[in-house]
């Protein structure tokens, strides 16, 4: 846990998925990588979005069995 807290806010220079599997893989600034697993069979791995207080509930990514992502977007998206 203390890693976590060490690393919340280190800014993110990228962010990647992996080749196969919708693995997500964020590189921070410290060069520090912080991956979460992107292949289940059954269940949903991750999910990303601006929800709560961040500014609306418009934009939401999934990793979703079959090593699938699921995309949301705002009505007006192109």
């Amino acid at each position: 846990m203390k890693d976590f807290i060490d690393i919340r806010r280190e800014k993110v220079i990228d962010i990647r998925l992996g080749d196969v599997s919708p693995h997500l893989i964020i590189t921070l600034e410290s060069e520090k990588v912080l991956f979460v697993n992107g292949h289940h069979p059954d269940y949903e791995c991750w999910q990303l979005g601006d929800g709560g207080d961040y500014g609306g509930n418009d934009w939401l990514l999934i990793a979703v069995p079959g090593d699938r992502i699921a995309v949301w977007t705002p009505d007006d998206f192109n």
